[in-house]
């Protein structure tokens, strides 16, 4: 990987959805994450955050890297293919040049799950115009 990437699991995302072993459906998709990542070194860092304040549409992730858009994805459902499907994006999205993934890419699992695209940090007031992912092809 040649770019730093955090991918931020909500911890608190469907609490009153629990299942038989008291997780929240955010906390199975952050083990997930974490068994699907296993020991290898993708160059992803998997963290936690307790609220990502997207609990209608839970359950949610944010991807972020320095001087990068960042994402928020949502409505996944966790599962074993969703993470795969999330790290594997994690990658495609830290070769990139911007963090800009082009839409035919993107894993199967993740297609409609993108709520918002968040400006890099060092990006200008006035970027210029933003093609959403379906019209870059």
């Amino acid at each position: 990987m040649s770019a730093r990437v955090e991918l931020i699991a909500c911890a608190t995302c469907g609490g009153a959805d629990r299942d038989e072993h008291g997780q929240t459906r955010g906390e199975r998709l952050r083990s997930l994450l974490d068994a699907c990542a296993g020991d290898a070194d993708s160059g992803v860092t998997l963290s936690s955050v307790r609220c990502l304040w997207a609990c209608k549409r839970s359950c949610a992730v944010h991807l972020r890297s320095p001087g990068r858009a960042g994402y928020v994805l949502v409505e996944l459902t966790p599962t074993a293919e969703t993470a795969r499907a999330l790290l594997d994006y994690a990658a495609l999205y830290a070769e990139s040049v911007d963090g800009g993934v082009p839409f035919k890419q993107w894993p199967q699992p993740l297609k409609g799950h993108f709520m918002c695209r968040i400006p890099p940090d060092s990006a200008p007031a006035a970027e210029g115009e933003l093609r959403p992912p379906a019209e870059q092809g």
